[in-house]
């Protein structure tokens, strides 16, 4: 059961035999009272047996002479899991359930020693709750999937042009006609996602796949296109259409963002991150937009492009005065891109509209969740599958898309340490559709984040993946 462990621990030192103990957990210090029932919820999904609280068994120990966020499993005379911190011995947590079996009610191990820690701290996956519903219990299985192949981040896509599924007292009507989440399922989804490690990054999206905002109050959001509604069409007859696009002149906008990223701060108090979106916006209807046109001129701005980075840095100050750290997708330009805070994190994925290098170059820390092979997308997901994933590292860029840099030139950077990690982005799927393609890809994801240096052939990988996603496929079912 040891050679089946994702991703592959730093250090294992095997010894003939087995430990054979009662089914119990015990810990050292009292607050790790929250991860013993981790544990025992978690092997009770799995073994359909649960762990008592006493004496012999599991021990859950503190010892602060280990590094941060590492952990040492020994199960050579016991089972012994050892860290200085949460998240350390969560990650201990996780190792033992893949390889921990149940014979006759009773746990059985092999013995054996492991030192391990993760190299990249940002290890996560996007699911996109905007476009395809997932209930709050769905949440649930991608939290417990992230725990058990040690993904730290979950990243929440709870708003799109289709729906702004979080609530909100201040704009009560942005979820009319739709479903989103309740006060109630968000507070439990924190709660279960804290016990087990998992930070939650929750997604606004601005200024562009934002027709939710605009649908739901126009007068705060929409652009003033010349009185000529959502759309118009310009001397050179090209449609320019802002039913996406929200408003980036008029101070009423920047208020209701304001507002609505106070709320999601409150909702998710313990997450550093607040994702702000940035990607994707047809900006030329700013052209047309009599609030914008006016904010230009008054702040010097020469174009959209610059009104663009211009945009994204008020978006991202916002966050940064709310004391969270703002994520935000390669979109904006080079043009501009002094106004956006230093601070502020990219996901570089498409190598389009802002490079990789260029990105580091500005003084920006950045994660890579290149399209080819890291996003899960019913058009186009098929290609890739966790071997290419495995051929894949945390410093290259891929594409399939001719307007990419990426696809004829796939770039490879030198190791950096202001590269923070990567991303698996799922879009546009319902659970159903996505999970068992989730479940392989997240698993090779962690595998290359959780060590660079590649350490794992494909056909060993695979023979270690099949039966672990049969232990994992119990860990998230349905009971």
């Amino acid at each position: 059961m040891i050679t089946r462990l994702i991703p592959t621990p730093k250090m294992i030192k095997k010894e003939p035999g087995n430990v054979i103990l009662s089914p119990a957990v015990r810990y050292s210090c009292e607050e790790w009272d929250v991860y013993a029932d981790t544990l025992s919820a978690s092997f009770e999904k799995i073994f359909e047996q649960p762990l008592a609280k006493e004496e012999g068994g599991i021990c859950l120990l503190r010892d602060p002479a280990l590094p941060e966020k590492s952990y040492r499993l020994d199960t050579r005379e016991g089972i012994v899991l050892s860290a200085s911190d949460s998240e350390g011995i969560l990650y201990a947590i996780a190792t033992l359930l893949q390889i921990v079996s149940v014979e006759k009610g009773m746990i059985s191990v092999e013995k054996a020693l492991i030192e391990d820690h993760p190299d990249k701290g940002y290890r996560a996956v996007m699911i996109d709750l905007a476009r395809e519903w997932h209930p709050a219990s769905t949440i649930h299985k991608y939290i417990d999937l992230c725990f058990i192949l040690k993904i730290k981040y979950l990243h929440l896509h709870f708003i799109d042009d289709q729906r702004y599924t979080l609530p909100s007292r201040a704009f009560p009507h942005i979820t009319d006609g739709n479903r989103f989440y309740s006060y109630g399922e968000l507070a439990a989804m924190r709660a279960y996602a804290n016990a087990r490690g998992i930070v939650i990054v929750p997604e606004f999206e601005a200024p562009g796949h934002a027709a939710s905002l605009n649908r739901a109050y126009p007068a705060v959001f929409a652009n003033d296109m010349e009185g000529e509604g959502a759309s118009i069409v310009t001397e050179e007859g090209v449609v320019v259409t802002a039913e996406n696009l929200i408003c980036a002149g008029k101070r009423e906008t920047m208020n209701g963002i304001r507002t609505l990223l106070a709320e999601i701060a409150e909702l998710f108090p313990e997450t550093p991150y607040i994702h702000i979106g940035g990607d994707e916006a047809n900006i030329r209807a700013w052209n047309h937009c009599s609030h914008c046109k006016r904010y230009m001129r008054e702040n010097g701005i020469g174009d959209v492009y610059e009104m663009y980075s211009d945009f994204v840095g008020r978006v991202a100050q916002i966050v940064l005065n709310l004391g969270k750290t703002p994520i935000v997708w390669e979109g904006f330009p080079k043009k501009g891109v002094e106004r956006i805070p230093k601070e502020t994190v990219v996901i570089a994925w498409e190598s389009h509209y802002h490079m990789p290098y260029d990105l580091l170059a500005a003084g920006f820390r950045i994660i890579n969740s290149s399209w080819q092979p890291l996003y899960v997308v019913p058009s186009v997901s098929a290609r890739w599958d966790y071997s290419h994933i495995l051929d894949w590292n945390v410093y290259n860029w891929q594409h399939w898309w001719e307007k990419s840099e990426a696809t004829l030139n796939p770039i490879q950077l030198v190791p950096n340490e202001n590269i923070l990690g990567a991303q698996l982005s799922v879009w546009e799927s319902t659970f159903e559709q996505e999970i068992s393609h989730v479940m392989e890809n997240l698993a090779a994801l962690s595998e290359r984040t959780w060590t660079v240096r590649r350490v794992a052939g494909t056909a060993e990988f695979g023979s270690r993946l099949r039966p672990a996603l049969t232990r994992i496929g119990r860990l998230i079912q349905d009971k």
